[in-house]
């Protein structure tokens, strides 16, 4: 790895064979930390945070990156460095081979440090894995300037130490962040352009596969159809059938209950057959204990004195009652003679 120094030097600080990343460490003296809040911790809080820092930048080619708090998402810390020249004279501006030196060495889990870096000293308090605050001197700070520095951080006073801690040497990390850079990296190649151009190509794509399966679908659908408009024509000539068979057995047990009796079925065939003698359709039939009950359907024009009367001519059948209902509907209710005597 290759690290830039304030005064512009680039020097080899570690071997490249580190996740055989070939990075640029940029000196902290050259970079900026900020403490920001992330309403409810989204990516879109985390976009628009970068969008504004990069409206903020000094120039256009300054970088940032962004890092959560690992136990608070809504809070985050907000890098900001400028561009570096690798030392093959390239621009080392993309995110995937250039980092703040901060991030490139071992973090903490809690508590506070003073970190020898590239320049200069770093001063830096951690809280569950998360760096909340961070000040870089050219020197090992003074009392003062520590305390004013933990102050910053609004740590509790009992939670202050009033003598700087030793400047210590901390390692690299072995786990550099480089898959966020190679994400920025891909994000930055997705041009207006490029999105419209491929965009375009995958619609097209889906277009023409969406065409097909439609004439494919739509043929079977009109098969389909047309099977299922033959076979419901055959259940209904079915229904049909079950129905009328349904009918024929409720006339045979109408029959079954009567017992029997010779007379009682020559009563009801008489009864049946005078009302089909005056032309009257008959709609159903039932008896129960006795009692006849027939549903005509006749005209108009229907005597309904003249039918009780012809009705109860007939010894085997009394107590005749008529009743009109709508669209020439006619309950007729009788009582077959001697029924009890059976």
């Amino acid at each position: 790895m290759i690290g830039a120094f304030s005064n512009g030097a680039l020097e080899t600080v570690k071997d490249g064979g580190l996740l055989h990343v070939d990075a640029i460490i940029v000196s902290r003296a050259l970079c900026g930390f900020q403490r920001i809040s992330l309403p409810n911790g989204s990516r879109n809080a985390i976009k628009a945070a970068l969008l504004q820092a990069e409206r903020d930048a000094p120039s256009e080619a300054s970088l940032s990156q962004l890092t959560q708090d690992p136990q608070n998402k809504k809070m985050a810390g907000l890098w900001t460095w400028p561009a570096t020249q690798s030392a093959d004279g390239k621009n080392a501006s993309t995110p995937i081979r250039s980092f703040p030196e901060t991030l490139a060495r071992q973090p903490m889990s809690s508590g506070r440090r003073l970190v020898q870096c590239l320049d200069g000293v770093e001063g830096q308090v951690w809280d569950q894995g998360g760096l909340i605050a961070s000040r870089w001197w050219p020197d090992a700070p003074e009392q003062g300037q520590w305390l004013a520095f933990l102050r910053s951080a609004r740590l509790k006073t009992d939670e202050i130490d009033l003598a700087p801690p030793p400047v210590t040497e901390v390692p690299w990390r072995t786990d550099l962040p480089v898959f966020q850079g190679a994400l920025d990296l891909a994000q930055s190649l997705v041009t207006p352009l490029r999105l419209v151009v491929v965009s375009g190509t995958v619609l097209g794509a889906v277009l023409i596969y969406s065409g097909a399966q439609y004439l494919h679908y739509s043929q079977t659908l009109k098969s389909l159809q047309t099977q299922i408009a033959a076979r419901k024509e055959l259940v209904s000539d079915v229904l049909a059938d079950r129905n009328q068979a349904m009918q024929n057995l409720q006339t045979i047990n109408t029959m079954i209950q009567m017992g029997g009796s010779t007379a009682l079925l020559e009563a009801l065939a008489g009864m049946l057959g005078k009302l089909q003698g005056k032309d009257l359709e008959i709609l159903r039939v039932s008896l129960t204990d006795g009692q006849v009950f027939v549903r005509v359907k006749g005209k108009p024009d229907v005597n309904g004195a003249a039918l009780v009367k012809l009705l109860e001519s007939d010894k085997a059948i009394e107590q005749v009652s008529v009743n009109f209902k709508r669209n020439d509907v006619i309950d007729v209710n009788a009582l077959l003679a001697g029924y009890n005597s059976q």
